[in-house]
């Protein structure tokens, strides 16, 4: 695949974003809790960096189908490049505030509305139908891999620099993805000439039509929806103040998130690997195990436990992850692949803010450790849940020896 000039360039450039991104929840949280010592505070400035990306996602899919789905991922990657940068600068100056961090992250959360639903749909422009699993497999190893180096060189630079500097490294990444992009040259995108393009309206129930039609896609991002509601928030808020409380701090929470990185490259490993029959079913299980770094982390258990347990739990996270993606890339027409892909990410990261604002006076009721069991619970739970679901646990992968035209299967 990296043969491919295209693919190649996509895949450099979406490694060095996603290594900025993984510098970026340790960078915010120890900058947070610095200022203010607040996990409620916390929440809520890594809400305003999804608010914006679930407010927009669907004007960035029907976008994304309009125009070259390069040229807005580009347009996106200078966005936050400068917001990054700009944050970065302001901490290491003394001159950041709550207000401008939450302002910053608002923007950099629009730039993702619009550069998700599009980084989705170039995949699929790049890759034959036949060489997605294998293509996502690879993204999603990289991906993975990015997610095990971001946080050890963030929780270096947070426990030796500070975040600051953290977070203009995760600027500089945007700045190498967007160099990749313009370099990757694909053909001109055009439409019909039959009369005037179709009004958002009709393109967004179009491609509402098409998500709807697919009862394996909709429920799985119903499940999605809870995992982000209540599992995801429960780590992301309560990982880095209970290291920071009981476990030694930055250090202590980026080992735990460079195993959880490690879990995820060898599920990124297993997925390139595997070539399921039934192409979701096979990470049912795995993804079940999630729960036992909840109930690890739930324990103030030491860190190589949690660390230990955030590895396993990530195997399966992985996997699901490269399969469900490609699943939709094989199922899915190319011309409303970018507006499905919208309407799954609305519906999966949609409650994530919620989640993310809510799970600290959540805990203040109830307790950390409540929240963490109660996501624990969520995820043994998900195996028998999805498996449920027929058109999930049935839908077939599509061989490499598969036409290049997009297979429209309604599941």
């Amino acid at each position: 695949m990296l043969r491919q000039r295209p693919f190649r360039l996509l895949y450099v450039g979406q490694t060095s974003s996603v290594i900025g991104d993984a510098i970026v929840p340790i960078a915010l949280a120890f900058a947070v809790l610095d200022l203010t010592d607040s996990a409620s505070v916390l929440g809520i400035v890594l809400a305003a960096r999804i608010v914006p990306t679930v407010a927009l996602l669907l004007a960035g899919g029907v976008i994304a189908d309009r125009v070259g789905r390069r040229s807005l991922m580009l347009v996106c990657d200078v966005v936050r490049f400068c917001s990054q940068l700009l944050l970065g600068t302001l901490l290491l100056t003394g001159h950041a505030s709550i207000t401008t961090m939450i302002v910053l992250q608002l923007v950099a959360g629009t730039a993702a509305a619009f550069f998700q639903p599009a980084s989705t749909g170039l995949i699929a422009e790049v890759v034959a139908p036949g060489d997605l699993q294998r293509a996502n497999g690879m993204m999603g190893l990289s991906e993975n891999t990015a997610w095990t180096i971001g946080p050890a060189i963030g929780g270096i630079l947070v426990s030796f620099v500070s975040p600051g500097a953290a977070l203009i490294a995760d600027g500089l990444t945007y700045g190498i993805s967007g160099i990749a992009l313009y370099l990757l040259r694909l053909p001109a995108k055009t439409r019909g000439a039959d009369g005037p393009a179709p009004s958002m309206i009709h393109e967004l129930r179009e491609g509402w039509e098409e998500f709807r039609s697919r009862t394996w896609l909709w429920t799985l991002v119903a499940w999605c929806a809870g995992f982000h509601l209540l599992v995801l928030p429960a780590w992301q808020v309560f990982g880095p103040s209970v290291s920071k409380a009981e476990l030694g701090g930055a250090s202590a929470w980026a080992v735990i998130t460079t195993c959880a990185g490690l879990g995820s490259i060898i599920g990124g490993i297993v997925a390139l690997r595997m070539r399921p029959r039934f192409i979701l079913r096979a990470s049912f299980v795995p993804l079940g195990l999630y729960g036992l770094q909840l109930l690890a982390l739930a324990a103030a258990a030491p860190v190589p436990l949690i660390g230990a347990a955030a590895l396993i739990s990530n195997i399966g996270l992985s996997m699901f992850n490269v399969f469900m993606l490609t699943a939709m890339q094989q199922n899915v027409p190319l011309a409303a692949m970018s507006r499905v892909s919208s309407y799954e990410w609305l519906g999966s990261i949609g409650l994530l803010p919620v989640g993310q604002a809510l799970i600290g006076p959540a805990a203040l009721v109830t307790s950390p450790t409540t929240m963490l069991i109660a996501g624990a619970v969520w995820m043994f739970g998900t195996p028998a849940l999805l498996y449920a679901v027929r058109s999930a646990r049935d839908l077939r992968a599509v061989s490499e020896s598969a036409p290049d035209a997009q297979v429209a299967a309604v599941g």
